[in-house]
């Protein structure tokens, strides 16, 4: 198989990009890309064979590079991603894809563009084994029929908001946190939602520099009835963590700081199930990074996080961002 030159810009969490990809038999990871001279300093030892550079540039006209990783400051991946994309490039990026709805529209016309050229984002959620039991079992109508799910992100470190996110000129908690949940609940019921209401506030960070809520509450209605409450939470005082709840007819799942079970009975004195499956399981977030590789190097195979619906989650986030600015109920509309 072909050997593809991997190329990584912002070396915060794009540093687990990097390790994924030299994690990669089909792929050189040949360039990472950071503003800050200190950091790249510190990571020659870890990376010794790849080349450091302070400069996008270097990266996104470079023709020797086949796939580039955006995984800079949120308000950078729009403009990065265009040039990717117009330089022959394929695309990873961390979410979100982009911070405005305006953004999405020029980036998935450029997309169109450049059929030819793969484009996914970093939802690691759906690598973990766990939740994977939880949708295998829902495709195997264990839940019974599912009609209520409700998903927490609980950021747990509340000092990153004070950092580079309260320095941009717009900054969305939905875009940087709920959007995790948003993706699970989509992917966990392969299902769109049409509708969206919402609601946040800035409590958690009143008299700070951050000028945007830490908090939301998103409430999804999908096609078939299904509701869904999600949060994204900035503010807590809480360790990092995905909360998941699933109820169905026939069961219930719970995912809580204390672990996660089945219930099959409402009895009070029933002991649930326990499910063993791990969490969070870091080290398998990479194959997220290497199904996306896979895809371009076969494309008989689907990536993990396919490229439409990289594009719905983002939908369904900016419509949930207009439902909590506007207080109405908002339709989702999606992208062809």
């Amino acid at each position: 198989m072909a050997i593809l030159n991997a190329a990584v810009i912002g070396m915060g969490v794009g540093e687990k990009h990097a390790l994924a990809y030299e994690n990669h038999q089909n792929i050189h990871l040949k360039t990472v890309c950071d503003f800050d001279l200190g950091k790249l300093n510190n990571l020659k030892t870890k990376f010794p064979n790849v080349s450091m550079e302070t400069n996008d540039q270097s990266i996104l006209e470079n023709e020797d590079i086949d796939i580039v990783s955006i995984a800079s400051y949120d308000n950078f991946h729009s403009n990065q991603i265009i040039q990717a994309l117009n330089n022959g490039k394929h695309v990873m990026a961390e979410k979100p894809l982009c911070l405005t709805l305006e953004e999405m529209l020029k980036i998935h016309a450029v997309h169109k563009q450049n059929k030819d050229l793969k484009l996914s984002a970093n939802h690691v959620l759906r690598s973990n084994s766990r939740f994977k039991k939880f949708k295998k079992d829902i495709n195997a109508d264990k839940f019974g029929d599912v009609f209520y799910l409700e998903g927490d992100y609980y950021w747990g470190r509340k000092q990153k908001l004070f950092g580079w996110r309260s320095e941009m000129e717009f900054y969305s908690i939905i875009l940087g946190a709920a959007i995790h949940m948003i993706d699970l609940v989509m992917w966990l019921m392969d299902a769109k939602p049409v509708s969206v209401q919402a609601i946040g506030n800035d409590i958690a960070n009143i008299n700070t520099n951050l000028k945007y809520n830490s908090f939301a509450v998103i409430l999804l209605q999908f096609e078939n009835g299904i509701i869904a409450k999600l949060t994204g939470n900035g503010g807590c005082v809480h360790p990092h963590f995905h909360g998941l709840k699933i109820f169905g007819t026939d069961q219930t799942a719970i995912q809580n700081h204390d672990g996660a079970f089945y219930l099959n009975f409402s009895e009070p004195n029933f002991d649930p199930s326990l499910i063993t499956e791990p969490y969070p399981e870091k080290k398998a977030r990479e194959k997220v990074i290497h199904s996306f590789v896979d895809s371009i190097l076969d494309s008989s195979l689907t990536p993990l996080v396919p490229q439409q619906d990289v594009y719905d989650v983002m939908s369904v986030c900016f419509a949930s961002e207009e439902a909590m600015n506007t207080g109405n109920t908002i339709q989702v509309n999606y992208l062809p």
